[in-house]
């Protein structure tokens, strides 16, 4: 459970950092400071909000990819968990397998993708309609469908761990081997 709460507070991490930085760059210049004024004024408004927001995408870039990378151990780390947490419960390992399938088609597909395309769009002018933005777009709903679907499995991983429907494996105790072999030779 230690780990889900791990992998679900970093996404959610993910999505209000993503937000934020998209929001501050607004803000930004809505009250530059000072300096910040002058170039603005010298840039123009227009550039320089398209010069911050493609300094804002190159972070959420950069920490999605690292977003990825860690999804990924997060999910090795799940399964060997599960797998002597549950002893192999295969329904539970299945989970952990689509999840894990989940996470790799994010990382090494959706994110080259959205990275592609994010940096061919990032100085087009929003008003003008491009094929890139387009599937810029569908990408980033593609990643969204994903993140929807790992959140329904791993919440589904949760409740199979709290609902427990088998016995969890023990050790036999010395003391135990001893009055099963008593009773045997009794009987």
């Amino acid at each position: 459970m230690a780990i889900l709460g791990v992998w679900v507070g970093i996404t959610v991490a993910m999505v209000f950092i993503a937000i934020q930085n998209f929001k501050a760059v607004d803000q930004l210049l809505e009250a530059p400071s000072g300096p910040a004024s002058k170039m603005m004024v010298q840039l123009g408004v227009s550039s320089s909000r398209m010069l911050l927001r493609y300094q804002v995408s190159e972070l959420n870039r950069f920490y999605f990819d690292v977003y990825g990378t860690a999804q990924i151990w997060l999910a090795l780390l799940l399964a060997g968990t599960l797998l002597f947490a549950t002893n192999g419960n295969r329904l539970t390992m299945v989970l952990c397998a689509l999840t894990f399938l989940v996470v790799i088609f994010e990382k090494f597909w959706l994110t080259p993708e959205i990275t592609y395309l994010g940096r061919l769009v990032d100085f087009v002018p929003e008003m003008v309609v491009s094929a890139e933005r387009s599937r810029f777009w569908s990408f980033r709903s593609a990643y969204s469908s994903a993140e929807a679907v790992k959140g329904l499995l791993l919440l589904l991983i949760a409740l199979k761990m709290l609902v427990k429907t088998e016995p969890r494996r023990h050790r036999r105790s010395r003391h135990t081997d001893m009055d099963l072999t008593t009773a045997t030779v009794a009987d």
